[in-house]
């Protein structure tokens, strides 16, 4: 998959926490995941939210 370089501000505590995350995952997956897999991850969440509120029905 191409990929997109953005820059972009984060909130300070949220990035850290990210990043404290990122080294909790990698450790018991044993293999490296960092910072920017886990933000990628969170934005698949957040459009598959939205995703499924636009098709609910009102």
């Amino acid at each position: 998959m191409k990929r997109k370089s953005v820059n972009t501000t984060l909130k300070i505590d949220l990035y850290s926490e990210i990043q404290k995350l990122a080294l909790k995952v990698s450790a018991k997956k044993e293999t490296k995941i960092n910072a920017n897999d886990l933000i990628e991850e969170g934005m698949e969440l957040v459009i598959a939210k939205y995703k499924k509120q636009k098709n609910k029905p009102q």
